[in-house]
Order: structure tokens, then sequence, then C-alpha cells
């Protein structure tokens, strides 16, 4: 089969979609550079290379599905036409929209600044996490991996963005996502560490990391003080509090510390939890509401 080079690279529509041509390949990223669509593709090289609109026809052209595996956004027709690439895009609720793709020199991370060499060194370690009633469960990075409550030993880099260079933050390695397994990615700030965790439907207040020696010491952003909300129906009251370690597919354990790190000290009364020195009065819960241990 002969390909055309005319089509052959990358092909940018500005915030939506981003597209990769080799040959009888493509691949389709969002706006977050996450991979939509890895498919073969086929068309006319001799049409396309002499100026005519050509038709690219997809193996596959679902972006996404619903719950029950059902097709919920797909790509109604790609086309090259005067030198660009018109992508016709359907989401089942909202019906069709048209996109225009141009050509463009570099690839699909060029918008992504690395900045280990700079910060790596300075983050290594344990972070306790801040919370009103003391110390919470502790966030570790070792080398260029991290862990916490939602994140279990994953390799991550030090980033900023070229339309926010002064902003830092922790981002899964392979970048095709913007956040970590249940939480949002960790802003960098000169004294603390700062996440959102996902969990289901639930807006949660931001999670605040700080060295042990500065944990009463930093100015708390308001943030970290707000109230967990259901974002699809707001008028909600909160539900009772839980642990997030008890939702479905996320970890109940805390992350191991390494040894030698100092631990909170246990009263073994009974009334105080033994991961993460959090104190009950009686009635004493059977689970941690910080850590999610076993009291």
């Amino acid at each position: 089969m002969i390909f055309s080079e005319k089509l052959n690279g990358y092909w940018e529509e500005g915030y939506h979609y981003y597209i990769e041509i080799r040959d009888d390949r493509m691949t389709v990223r969002d706006y977050r550079r996450r991979i939509m669509l890895e498919t073969a593709i086929a068309y006319n090289a001799g049409q396309l290379d002499s100026g005519e609109r050509t038709v690219i026809s997809l193996s596959d052209n679902t972006l996404s599905t619903d719950g029950d595996g059902e097709p919920m956004t797909m790509i109604r027709e790609l086309a090259f036409e005067n030198g660009e690439l018109k992508l016709l895009y359907y989401y089942t609720i909202m019906g069709e929209t048209q996109y225009t793709l141009h050509k463009v020199d570099h690839g699909p991370f060029d918008h992504i600044i690395i900045r280990d060499d700079e910060y790596l060194e300075s983050l290594q370690g344990v972070w306790e996490q801040w919370s009103p009633n003391g110390k919470g469960t502790p966030l570790i990075i070792k080398g260029n991996r991290i862990s916490t409550l939602f994140i279990r030993d994953s390799a991550f880099r030090v980033v900023s963005y070229t339309h926010s260079p002064d902003k830092v933050y922790l981002v899964p390695e392979d970048f095709t996502e913007d956040h970590f397994s249940g939480m949002t990615r960790v802003e960098v700030k000169p004294d603390m560490l700062l996440a959102t965790p996902i969990i289901m439907d639930m807006s949660m207040p931001v999670f605040v990391y700080a060295r042990a020696d500065m944990l009463d010491k930093i100015t708390v952003p308001a943030g970290a003080l707000a109230v967990p909300r259901n974002t699809m129906m707001p008028d909600m009251a909160p539900p009772m509090p839980m642990h997030p370690g008890m939702m479905k597919g996320m970890p109940i354990s805390a992350p191991k510390v390494p040894a030698g790190t100092p631990q909170n000290d246990s009263s073994g009364d009974g009334h105080t939890c033994p991961e993460c020195g959090m104190h009950y009065d009686d009635p004493v819960p059977k689970f941690c509401c910080e850590c999610g241990a076993v009291l």
C-alpha cells in the first residue's frame, strides 16, 4: 500500500484533539494528551496527493464508551481537505461537532517542562499529612516513586507547563494522565505539597502534606478546610465520615513508612490509632477516620 507524507506526522486541533499518523496507523489523544484511540487507517494516497478531498477510513472509530460498553463518543468522518484534517465528532448527548486539525512539527508533549533535576532531591522522604486533629496518612517519595493512601508506589516526574512555568507538579511518568489513581496531580509549594483526592462523585477537600517539623508552622489553604460535597447532587448533605480506603477499589492500609522514621506515640489504651496517632473518645469507631486502620 502507498502512503502519503502529506498525512504522516502530527496534527493538532488546538485544544480538544491531537493526532499522530504513521502510514497505516493513527493515534488520537485528547486535550490532556491521553490516548483515546489507536487504530489502523486506509485511504487513497494518489487522490490525497493530487489535492482532492480524501476520506480516511478507520478500523475503529470509538473514542469512549458508556458503562455498558456502548459507544458514547466517536469519529463519524475523518477527511484530508485543503491541507487540513477535518474531524467530524459525534457525542450521543450533544450530536455532531466539526473539528479542524493543522499539521505541526512537534510531538505531543512539547508543552511539558521536566523539572526533575531541579526538585527531585529536595522532595525525597516522608511528608506528613496535615489534618485539624494532627497528623494524617503520610506521603512518601523515594527516588521518582510516590506512595500515599491513594497512590501505590507510582513512578512520577516533576513538571511545569509552558503556559504556567512557575507552577510545579508531580504527575505520572508516562504523562498520559494528569492525575494519579484516586488523586489529582500533586502541586509542589515551597513548604508543602497539595493534592485533591477523587472519590466517586464527591468533591473532597485539598490534602496538605508538609515535613514533620513544619506541620504546625505552614499556612493551611482554605481548600483544606472545605466540607466534602456531592458534585452530582450539590444540595445533598455530605455523607457520614468514611475513610477513603473503604471506597471500592481504594487500598485500606496506609503506606509503610521507611525503617528509622519516627512514628506517632500510641497510648496503648485502645483510644489511639496505632497507625497515625489519631485519638478517640468513647465510643471508639471500628476504623480510623484518618488513615483507615482497624482500631
